[in-house]
C-alpha cells in the first residue's frame, strides 16, 4: 500500500483520538479496526498511521500550548 493511497477518514481519526483519551494503546486501537473490517487488507492505512496520528496530535498540542505560555510571558 503506497503512502499516497493512505488515510484515515473522519470516523478513524475521532475513535482513535477517543481511544487515546482512555489509555487504549494504539496497537489495540488498530486491532479493533481490523477485526470490524475483517482483514488488515480491507483498511486504507497500517498501524504505523495509528501511531503517526496520535504522535501528530499530541506534538500539535503541546505545540499550542507552549506558544500561548510564551505569549503571556510577554
Amino acid at each position: 500500500m503506497l503512502k499516497q493511497h493512505r488515510e484515515l477518514s473522519m470516523f478513524v481519526r475521532r475513535t482513535i483520538e477517543t481511544n487515546e483519551e482512555a489509555k487504549i494503546r494504539p496497537s489495540k486501537t488498530y486491532q479493533s479496526f481490523v477485526a470490524t473490517a475483517g482483514s488488515h487488507r480491507k483498511l486504507s492505512f497500517i498501524k504505523k498511521d495509528v501511531r503517526n496520528y496520535i504522535t501528530r496530535k499530541v506534538r500539535n498540542v503541546s505545540e499550542q500550548d507552549d506558544a500561548k505560555e510564551l505569549g503571556s510571558t510577554y
